[in-house]
């Protein structure tokens, strides 16, 4: 892994991080969700996040937008699935609409100037961004990935990452879902299939030794 995550061709990418996703408040805790395990890897990802900005590694923070006055981004098979199994989120509950308070990222991760924030309007943050463009443009080859949910966006991300030939690192313990067993089963897929699974104080470590 060390050669991996050298901060010449790796960069840091935060993924959904958002108070509707992820804060007391939001829309998936006031709809039932438990947001337990996003509240707990907020220390240690704002804690990597500090020490990616130490080593100079480019940190990427990905948004979700999704609710609007007129639902633009929301397409009828996307509203079809959500209303089959989202407990009215998207609908009587609306999800990171533009400029609002759940659309913001979580407290502690407050994008820097040197830092890029990307907006995306389904699960991979590959799918009509610009990330790929910034990635090449920077000669990026690693991925670090954390953030919300494992099982979804974090998983879709990688897996679309892995297809365009970038390597994986999942920092499994800065990623979150809403219940453990499937956060779990998530890592293992990732694991088996798209990319290595490490913890925070791993990458820090391997940081350090380089003497970063």
């Amino acid at each position: 892994m060390p050669e991996k995550i050298d901060p010449r061709w790796a960069t840091l990418l935060v993924i959904d991080v958002q108070n509707d996703f992820a804060s007391p408040g939001g829309a998936f805790h006031r709809t039932g969700e438990d947001i337990t395990m996003a509240q707990e890897i907020l220390p240690r990802l704002v804690n990597l996040v500090a020490r990616a900005r130490h080593c100079q590694v480019p940190i990427i923070f990905i948004g979700a937008i999704y609710s609007t006055n007129d639902n633009r981004y929301l397409s009828d098979v996307f509203l079809h699935q959500m209303k089959r199994k989202k407990s009215g989120r998207y609908f009587e509950v609306p999800v990171c609409v533009p400029e609002s308070w759940g659309a913001e990222l979580a407290p502690g991760l407050e994008p820097r100037p040197e830092d890029t924030m990307i907006i995306k309007h389904r699960y991979s943050a590959f799918l009509n961004t610009d990330l790929e463009l910034r990635l090449r443009s920077q000669g990026i080859r690693t991925l670090l990935i954390t953030g919300v949910s494992t099982s979804v966006c974090v998983e879709s991300t990688a897996r679309h990452g892995h297809f365009l030939d970038y390597y994986n690192v999942i920092v499994g313990d800065c990623c979150a879902d809403y219940r453990k067993n499937v956060h779990e089963d998530a890592l293992q897929r990732l694991d088996l299939h798209y990319g290595e699974v490490a913890n925070a104080e791993t990458v820090i470590a391997t940081w350090k030794s380089a003497g970063r």
